[in-house]
């Protein structure tokens, strides 16, 4: 945490300073508390890469053409259980039905209200059918009727056909939205024998393969890997497709085949950007986890896999439910949440452990662990797992980011009827986990009372962000360091997964001009808390920086505001796709600059002192080395000013250094403490300073 814990009790306003009335030749002032409004405001808040999502399918590429198909841009307002949802995802199904022999271009016979099976094929759902009900007289009976039906060619995707996707993914890029992409060569599931048995269930199957062969898949996925990287600036994540009805990775010989599944990731892995997760179901992962690092993990210990490090490919992976927080209430260890969860559990040999050893828990730790994306689509008649307070608190466990805005209503009314109150979340929970992962009660959020369990997930998906901390200095010279010291509390149930820039913004309070420069925040570090309650400070995180005033150019002496802004690296817009924090108070978002208010400071004229580079900075146990074109080795004339990070002091001169003929080495400092320091030369009246360096002295 930073050195100054500014609390709601400090909050000053902050004093203007006259330009002339700067003390000393100080660089900058000491720091203030802002006065800003540090309360979550209970209201929708629309960011990138989180939320409830449109569903865009029906986008069938075409061979030649220009096809059909809207895209949500990510400006669409939406009612969800009852509460208005601005959403700012977009999910497009691109079908390649038209590039697979095997995929169905046409639905075939299917059954409809006016059906009659003939005499020797029983189905109970049909007034007048009596016992004994023969479901593979049925099923063989639907596969006749539909196999016959057109096919598409095995080719590669044509000219027309991938300036199909590109003008989708354009569209998308010109709105104010970002885009979950799948590929699939089934998107509206013909080749699914979807027949209802109330009495018996359902005969849910796939009734053929309908991707193409493995080389032709592959070089789909090869043609397909510039558009990613070109539209990578918009592109949320991409799921990992392909495989079975729907893209949805199952019932097919290679949804079903582990080894399918390992050359399919390793293929995603080099074609979509290093930048972008790829969500699949248990599985998928399970299968390529094991081939590529000759691991047997099973369903029955999946949580024991290593949490992965950043930077490797097994953390790009997130998990795609399409049967979100569904299944029967069976028990706490049954393999049934719709046949999503547990994807992998019932396949042919059962090689990711037998199906009876699958428990949620375990799994639910796992995409916990993986810290990226988990999402989809809720489904299903009321149960155990879908209906508060075990909803939310499981959304926050697993860090859910993303949810079908469309599907299904049903579920999304009753969180829309649930009143959030103290009362009501305080149920008792009898959850379907195992140990160590029971957990009896939710947390109720003050911030909600009253609300419907509605409002709660439309705001609580994915990350939502709350300054709670914030102190920048009063005034700060031309040639100065400006330092801001705060904290920030993620208060959703999600990440940011993808890397934002963080860019401290100063605009002129006199005519609107605004100097940019990134600072070395990252913002998927601000990780939630299963409490998102003001009161758990322990969940605050550090919002510390600072900068060259330098590096924001020629900025002119005047009164400032100080912004935030987060967005993608590679946003090409001036404000658009950029994130927006969730507290109340008049001013604090600034749409046109697409950044955060934090506070407000005085730029002060530049000291006369010379600047002097530093060419490298060393840190050390307790001890740092700062190189720069020093004028006398023995350090006649020179004094370090040293300070910690975020402490509400100005720097002060520190003498335990030493200088050589590269500079200074500074030390005595505490390992893990983050400093600024600046060394400045007296010589003969005439001053020549170094900027200011940040570094933090650490054990080897």
């Amino acid at each position: 945490m930073p050195a100054l814990i500014l609390g709601a009790a400090l909050l000053l306003t902050v004093a203007v300073i006259p330009a002339g009335a700067a003390p000393g030749q100080r660089p900058s002032a000491p720091l203030v508390a802002q006065d800003l409004d540090y309360v979550e405001n209970p209201v929708d808040v629309p960011n990138p890469d989180r939320g409830f999502y449109r569903a865009n399918d029906g986008m069938v590429v075409p061979v030649t053409g220009t096809g059909s198909g809207t895209v949500n841009v990510g400006d669409t307002r939406v009612t969800v259980g009852g509460a208005v949802v601005n959403t700012r995802v977009s999910h497009i199904y691109f079908d390649l039905r038209n590039f697979s022999s095997n995929a169905l271009t046409a639905r075939g016979v299917r059954y409809n209200a006016g059906y009659r099976a003939p005499a020797n094929v029983s189905i109970e759902s049909r007034p007048g059918d009596k016992p004994p009900y023969d479901y593979a007289t049925h099923f063989d009976y639907w596969k006749a009727n539909v196999l016959p039906t057109p096919r598409g060619t095995s080719q590669p995707l044509t000219v027309d056909a991938l300036a199909y996707i590109r003008d989708k993914l354009q569209q998308v890029r010109n709105g104010d939205g970002v885009v979950i992409v799948r590929f699939d060569y089934d998107g509206p599931g013909f080749s699914w024998v979807d027949v209802d048995h109330p009495q018996d269930g359902y005969l849910d199957r796939s009734v053929a393969d309908i991707e193409p062969d493995k080389d032709t898949l592959l070089g789909h996925i090869a043609q397909l890997k510039p558009i990613l990287h070109e539209f990578e600036d918009v592109i949320m994540s991409v799921d990992g497709g392909w495989f079975g009805p729907w893209g949805e990775m199952h019932s097919t010989t290679f949804g079903t085949s582990p080894e399918a599944y390992a050359w399919l990731l390793d293929a995603w892995l080099d074609a979509v950007p290093a930048s972008r997760s790829i969500t699949v179901q248990g599985g998928a992962f399970l299968s390529w986890y094991n081939a590529t690092y000759g691991t047997h993990y099973t369903f029955a210990d999946i949580d024991q896999i290593p949490a992965p490090t950043p930077g490797t490919p097994e953390a790009r992976f997130g998990f795609f439910n399409d049967s979100y927080a569904y299944g029967e209430d069976e028990g706490a260890n049954y393999p049934d949440d719709w046949g999503s969860l547990s994807e992998g559990a019932w396949w042919p040999g059962s090689p990711l452990g037998d199906p009876d050893t699958y428990d949620r828990g375990r799994l639910m730790t796992w995409i916990r662990h993986q810290n990226n994306f988990y999402g989809g689509e809720a489904q299903g008649d009321e149960t155990l797992w879908n209906t508060y307070p075990f909803v939310a608190w499981e959304a926050s466990y697993a860090q859910t980011v993303y949810l079908n805005a469309d599907y299904e209503d049903a579920v999304h009314d009753r969180w829309g009827d649930f009143e959030y109150t103290e009362e009501s979340v305080g149920q008792e929970m009898t959850n379907a986990y195992q140990e160590p992962y029971t957990t009896k009660y939710a947390i109720f959020d003050p911030v909600y009372d009253g609300r419907t369990g509605a409002e709660y997930w439309r705001d609580r998906l994915g990350y939502r962000l709350v300054l709670r901390e914030a102190g920048t200095n009063t005034w700060v010279r031309q040639n100065g360091t400006l330092e801001f010291v705060g904290s920030i509390q993620n208060v959703g149930f999600g990440n940011i997964v993808n890397k934002k820039n963080v860019s401290v913004v100063l605009k002129s309070r006199t005519d609107g001009t605004s100097y940019t420069t990134l600072t070395d925040l990252d913002a998927r570090t601000w990780r939630p808390d299963l409490d998102s309650r003001a009161s758990n400070t322990a969940a605050y995180r550090d919002l510390t920086f600072a900068v060259d005033m330098r590096e924001l150019g020629s900025v002119p002496v005047g009164d400032y505001e100080v912004y935030l802004k987060i967005n993608d690296p590679k946003e090409t817009t001036a404000n658009k796709r950029s994130i927006r924090f969730a507290n109340k108070g008049d001013g604090i978002w600034d749409a046109d600059l697409g950044a955060n208010l934090v506070g407000s400071t005085q730029v002060v004229a530049a000291d006369s002192a010379a600047n002097v580079p530093v060419s490298t900075v060393s840190s050390g146990n307790g001890q740092v080395s700062i190189d720069f074109p020093i004028a006398s080795a023995n350090g006649k004339g020179y004094t370090v000013y040293l300070k910690e990070l975020g402490a509400r002091e100005p720097f002060a001169p520190y003498t335990d250094v030493n200088y050589n003929a590269k500079g200074a080495h500074i030390k005595k400092l505490t390992n893990g403490t983050t400093y600024l320091a600046y060394i400045e030369y007296d010589g003969g009246g005439k001053l020549a300073r170094t900027t200011a360096v940040k570094f933090t002295p650490h054990k080897a």
